[in-house]
């Protein structure tokens, strides 16, 4: 059974001194339950700015099974032990985020519907497209002596 999953962007500062930070942004997140495992690598006070970005669908299973095979054994098995472990998928509540799947953005972009009113449609728009078609076309105006030659012929 899937598990709805929050990605997340957040700082994370290597060794504690400000001297390596890395930075994991929307177009590289990290999942809400990778958050805990940094926090226990690197200690919670140095896993800075966590913000939901997106979020997907995921395995249980898979989820730890990718964590084990990025962080190794060890640590998550600190976070999550067991073979009926629990994890926390989502930071917050929050639903209305986009759409992340293996941890890359879904396009979600969707052409919006009409409002069914088209036949009764005078024209208004096109005209206005039109409008806005012709005030943008360039405008060429040569200038020095070709345009003097031009002008006389």
């Amino acid at each position: 059974m899937t598990k709805k999953i929050q990605y997340c962007t957040c700082k994370v500062n290597l060794a504690g001194q400000n001297c390596h930070t890395v930075i994991y942004n929307e177009f590289n997140p990290v999942t809400w339950p990778e958050i805990q495992v940094l926090m226990q690598l690197h200690g919670e006070e140095n896993v800075m700015d966590i913000m939901p970005c997106g979020i997907g669908d995921v395995w249980p299973t898979d989820e730890k099974n990718r964590l084990t095979s990025v962080y190794g054994p060890k640590v998550v098995e600190a976070c999550f032990p067991g073979r009926a472990f629990r994890m926390d998928f989502t930071m917050t509540g929050e639903e209305d985020l986009p759409r992340y799947a293996d941890g890359t953005k879904v396009s979600t972009k969707e052409p919006k519907p009409g409002n069914g009113d088209d036949d009764e449609d005078d024209g208004e728009d096109e005209v206005a497209k039109n409008l806005a078609a012709a005030s943008l076309e360039p405008i060429f105006k040569p200038r020095g002596r070709k345009a003097e030659i031009a002008k006389e012929a």
